[in-house]
């Protein structure tokens, strides 16, 4: 089980002002986030929150301070106005970047499209119980996304995950 008391994310003493007209927006800030903390940043129209986003995202590499992450952490940034190919449709583009999750549900739809062919219902003696398609389709999508979340190895013990319990 992961140490939801673990500090690993810690800003320190971290300032930034931009150049062209010298105005601070980020002064001596402090930060540690614990090991699956749900962070809000809430400020003024240019107060500094992109900035500061943009630095814990390492998008941002010129400033003052220290910014440590503790152990193997990924980092996912959205920029607020993303650069887009307009070859694509917003589709295309969330598909991609969700490429992992349209795999694994690509997957799973071949599964259960091969149990809707005549060979599988209309055959009696290759009929299979509605159960076990139910059970089947179960265990399938606990073996996948427990590959997929095993960075989180606590993700089945929540109580909203229960009907992934075998």
């Amino acid at each position: 089980m992961v140490d939801d008391k673990k500090i690993i994310f810690s800003m320190v003493g971290l300032s930034k002002s931009f150049n062209n007209n010298n105005k601070q927006v980020l002064k001596d800030i402090y930060l540690s986030f614990f090991y699956g903390a749900k962070i809000g940043i809430i400020g003024l129209n240019g107060s500094g929150k992109s900035t500061l986003l943009k630095i814990i995202a390492g998008v941002e590499k010129q400033f003052q301070g220290d910014v440590h992450f503790k152990g193997d952490h990924s980092i996912g940034y959205l920029e607020q106005e993303p650069k887009l190919d307009e070859s694509k449709t917003v589709m295309d583009i969330v598909k991609e970047g969700a490429k992992e999750q349209v795999e694994i549900l690509e997957e799973y739809n071949k599964i259960n499209d091969l149990f809707g062919l005549p060979e599988y219902y209309e055959d009696a003696d290759r009929r299979v119980p509605y159960h076990l398609i139910y059970l089947s389709t179960v265990l399938f999508l606990k073996h996948i996304l427990s590959k997929h979340f095993q960075s989180n190895p606590y993700f089945f013990e929540r109580e909203h995950n229960v009907l992934l319990r075998s």
